[in-house]
C-alpha cells in the first residue's frame, strides 16, 4: 500500500495529463465522470485483492477496467487506462480522480467548502457564511455542513488549504498553549 503523499506525486501527471486532453476536447464532463467510475472499481474490496495478485497480467487488469466502463468508454480513456496497467498506476485512480476534479473546480473558479459544526446550521446562517466565503476566496463556494458535537460551538471552515478553526474547542486549545 502506497501512502498518501506518495500517491498524490504518482497521481498528479497522470491527472494533469488527462485534464488536459479533456479542455482541448471539450470533455470534462465525460472524463471527470469516466475517472469517478474507474476510481470507484478501484476502491472495491474484490479489485483490491486482485492487485496483490501474482497471477494477474498487467493487460488483464487493463481489460477488466475496460470491461466494467465499456459504455463510457472511447478509444482515449481505454489508451488511458492501458497505460496505467502497464505502468502498475491503476491504484492511482481514485488520486486521479480527486486531482481531476479539483482541477476542473479551479478552472470554473468553483470550491467545496466544508464547514463543521456542534450543531446543523440553519439555512440563513449557510447564505450568509456563502456570501462572505464567495468573497473571501473568489471563487463560487458550495457548502457542505459536519456535524461534531465535540466543537462545544462556533464553526471549523475548510476550503481546499485554508483552514479557519473559530470552534471554541479550538479557541480553549490554543488559550491553553499560553498557560
Amino acid at each position: 500500500m502506497i501512502d498518501s503523499g506518495k500517491m498524490t506525486t504518482i497521481a498528479r501527471p497522470y491527472a494533469a495529463a488527462s485534464f488536459e486532453y479533456a479542455i482541448a476536447h471539450q470533455a470534462l464532463p465525460a472524463w471527470e465522470t469516466f475517472l469517478q467510475s474507474a476510481a470507484s472499481i478501484t476502491n472495491d474490496a474484490a479489485i483490491k485483492k486482485l492487485f496483490a495478485s501474482p497471477n494477474l497480467q498487467k493487460q488483464d487488469l487493463a481489460e477488466l477496467y475496460c470491461n466494467l466502463l465499456q459504455p463510457q468508454l472511447d478509444n482515449e480513456k481505454k489508451n488511458f487506462l492501458r497505460l496505467l496497467a502497464e505502468n502498475l498506476r491503476l491504484e492511482a485512480l481514485p488520486e486521479i480522480a480527486k486531482l481531476f476534479a479539483e482541477a476542473r473546480a479551479a478552472a470554473e473558479k468553483k470550491i467545496t467548502v466544508t464547514v463543521t459544526s456542534a450543531a446543523p446550521l440553519d439555512e440563513k446562517y449557510q447564505q450568509t457564511l456563502i456570501a462572505a466565503l464567495t468573497k473571501r476566496l473568489q471563487r463560487e463556494v458550495e457548502l457542505e455542513n459536519e456535524v461534531d458535537e465535540t466543537l462545544l460551538g462556533g464553526v471549523v471552515v475548510r476550503a481546499g488549504d485554508i483552514v479557519i478553526d473559530g470552534s471554541i474547542r479550538g479557541k480553549l486549545l490554543r488559550l491553553n498553549e499560553f498557560i
